[in-house]
């Protein structure tokens, strides 16, 4: 080996930051819930116990961003229904937090913003950033676009207004996104609520985790509807 590669051969590969916070909150997430009472929470949660293999072994099935996902009791290992395949290690920890903290509350009909959730303000920037930030620059102001794009991934026509879409995300957790286009004098702007009920659900920063992988979702639908 010639000096001038013996300072780059040998560097070894490092993991990503946030690649190794995920999977320590991952392997926390699997930890609690080993210790969770599981049937009452699947209850709580709106999930649905498929297998019950002892009285201390269980497979539950749970639907989420419209996706059946099985969740095995108590190793905290989470799959595609019908297949081996583990989704990402955000979308197994979002559905492990929503399993541990479900409190079975129902929907009160009232909406609130993300700076209305607790401890929301600790986690705004990133949901300005990577959430209203994102949904403004993929569709500008393409009305049509946000709503096709909603479409692809399971959402559905909110009462909020002819273009805002409401996502079940989970069983018991929705998301309205609102859209409001612009024209030669104002920007596009949108906006986020939720039902009250979603804190008795996720803290604030699953919430804010949802809300960037829902709006990653839509643009990239936007991009497939538009062959990009």
């Amino acid at each position: 080996m010639n000096a001038k590669n013996a300072g780059t051969a040998a560097a070894p590969k490092t993991k990503k930051p946030h690649h190794d916070s995920y999977e320590k909150a991952l392997k926390l997430a699997k930890e609690k819930l080993s210790q969770i009472d599981f049937e009452k929470q699947c209850r709580a949660a709106g999930a649905e116990i498929i297998e019950a293999n002892s009285p201390e072994r269980f497979v539950a099935r749970i639907k989420f961003m419209a996706q059946d996902y099985l969740i095995d009791y108590p190793s905290g290992l989470v799959r595609v229904s019908d297949s081996e395949k583990e989704p990402k290690p955000y979308d197994r920890i979002i559905i492990l937090h929503y399993l541990q903290n479900a409190k079975g509350a129902e929907m009160t009909g009232e909406l609130i913003s993300f700076q209305q959730v607790p401890d929301g303000w600790l986690y705004y920037p990133s949901f300005q950033s990577r959430t209203m930030q994102v949904l403004a620059r993929t569709f500008g102001a393409d009305a049509k676009a946000f709503l096709q794009a909603g479409l692809a991934i399971g959402a559905g026509q909110s009462r909020l207004g002819q273009y805002a879409l409401e996502i079940l995300a989970l069983p018991k957790v929705s998301y309205h996104l609102i859209m409001w286009p612009g024209d030669d004098e104002l920007s596009t702007e949108f906006n986020c609520v939720f039902d009250s009920s979603i804190t008795d659900y996720l803290p604030a920063q699953d919430i804010t985790m949802l809300a960037n992988l829902i709006s990653s979702r839509l643009a990239q639908a936007s991009k497939k509807g538009t062959g990009q």
